[in-house]
């Protein structure tokens, strides 16, 4: 992409947080996945802020607001930081001046929202409003009653201008707890000076690929062996890890780890590995990335937070969805979705969700965009920024991505993977439906 673009986005994401905790998510069977990325893997950061949106609450998301006090306080706890903590302070600055509120924001760990959340609501002295927290995150503070249903304040309108995926991610066991405002996940980074033509299928990615491997070069690599990514070949392939209930949701009882699909995307990783010889002996996260920035792989499936260290190295890039299969299939991995959420126990709670979707409009997310490289969850706020080659080229990758799944049992799902993965890929001759069985024994427990 052109130069001007990337430049922006090291401004977007050169203050790059600490990797997520593997965490504890759902899904149904054509959402299927768990946990979240490794510790090598992480959430994009924060740039400068954007001009306040004109006009009042969101006519998108908004449904009709009664009995909103003026004059009052509202306190948001948020887990931005940098440049999107100064764009949060902006846009509720703004929002004050529309509806004559005063917002008070300040800027928390996740862990300590979470903590003081749990604590302090039902005591009336936890803030209205928790914003940037991932669809992951939250399971416990519905649990524990702190956090208010949202489907009230969601128009369908809103709701239909989401991925379906994107919609789901902030719904557990069939109420909706937040409204998304970000998401990010892996999509296909090429490097532009070894690759002029991109392929359009995956067996042409894969011939391409074997062209450009040899001589300590490879044409594509990735952290094959993180179930964060390979999660998108067991579930191109057909796999899933949850069925889904009769009310749509998770079933933990049904664990697709070693289904047929899943068996098959794992042999094709190993394909990659062995037969083809298309991934290098080292498959983790920190050989590929230093190979990738070294001008030494021409493809890699990575996620934005890999953008400032590209720009740093001075490599041009395009990123695009990886390229479908054979027969049409799209690859659908990963994505974590952020988003607001409110306290069950405010004070007003109109006020609170009138605020949280002036924040999730689509002004304010291509704001947001913009300005810190996060990729909007609204699909109206991603065409806002569609001049930028890089947050377009994820945000397509994403539209068919898999939200990682919210329920406590996904939790139990990353070790065996990994586990299993790295057996899988550590030998020509391993056996794939075993360690896959394996791991589903370990995930479902004695």
């Amino acid at each position: 992409m052109a130069a001007l673009a990337l430049a922006a986005l090291v401004l977007a994401l050169a203050a790059l947080p600490a990797a997520r905790a593997q965490s504890q998510a759902t899904e149904t069977p054509d959402a299927s996945g768990a946990g979240g990325p490794s510790a090598t893997s992480q959430p994009p950061a924060n740039q400068p802020p954007a001009n306040p949106p004109p006009g009042g609450p969101p006519s998108t998301n908004q449904a009709p607001a009664t009995e909103a006090g003026p004059g009052g306080t509202l306190t948001v706890w948020t887990t931005y930081q940098g440049a999107a903590l100064t764009w949060l302070e902006e846009q509720t600055r703004a929002y004050g001046g529309a509806f004559d509120r005063h917002v008070e924001v300040t800027a928390m760990k996740l862990g300590d929202i979470k903590q003081k959340a749990a604590l302090n609501a039902k005591k009336g002295t936890a803030a209205d409003l928790f914003v940037g927290i991932p669809h992951d995150q939250f399971s416990a503070l519905a649990d524990d009653g702190v956090l208010a249903d949202m489907s009230d304040f969601a128009t369908q309108t809103y709701l239909d201008g989401l991925s379906p995926q994107a919609a789901r991610a902030f719904r557990y066991l069939g109420t909706l707890y937040g409204l998304p405002l970000s998401v990010e996940g892996p999509a296909l980074i090429v490097n532009t000076n070894l690759v002029s033509d991109l392929p359009t299928s995956y067996p042409a990615l894969k011939k391409l690929a074997a062209s450009l491997t040899g001589g300590g070069r490879y044409g594509f690599a990735f952290d094959a062996a993180n179930f964060y990514y390979a999660y998108a070949w067991i579930r191109t392939f057909g796999g899933y890890v949850f069925g889904a209930n009769a009310q749509g949701g998770p079933d933990t009882n049904d664990i697709g780890l070693a289904s047929p699909g899943s068996v098959a995307g794992a042999r094709e990783l190993k394909a990659l590995r062995f037969q083809d010889g298309l991934l290098p002996p080292e498959v983790d996260y920190g050989a590929i990335q230093k190979l990738f920035l070294a001008g030494k792989v021409a493809m890699t499936y990575d996620g934005p937070w890999l953008i400032p260290a590209i720009v740093k190295a001075h490599i041009p890039v395009t990123v695009v969805p990886m390229p479908p299969l054979a027969d049409g299939t799209p690859w659908r991995g990963l994505m974590n979705v952020d988003g607001v959420l409110l306290n069950r126990f405010s004070g007003d709670k109109v006020g609170a969700a009138n605020l949280a979707k002036w924040l999730t409009q689509p002004t304010a997310q291509a704001d947001l965009a913009t300005r810190t490289g996060r990729i909007p969850a609204s699909r109206q706020a991603l065409a806002r920024v569609k001049g930028d080659a890089v947050l377009t080229g994820f945000g397509d990758a994403l539209a068919d991505s898999v939200a990682i799944p919210n329920v406590p049992a996904m939790g139990a799902v990353w070790g065996p993977m990994d586990a299993a993965l790295g057996t899988i890929l550590g030998s020509p001759d391993s056996d794939v439906a075993g360690a896959l069985q394996h791991a589903v024994s370990a995930v479902s427990g004695p």
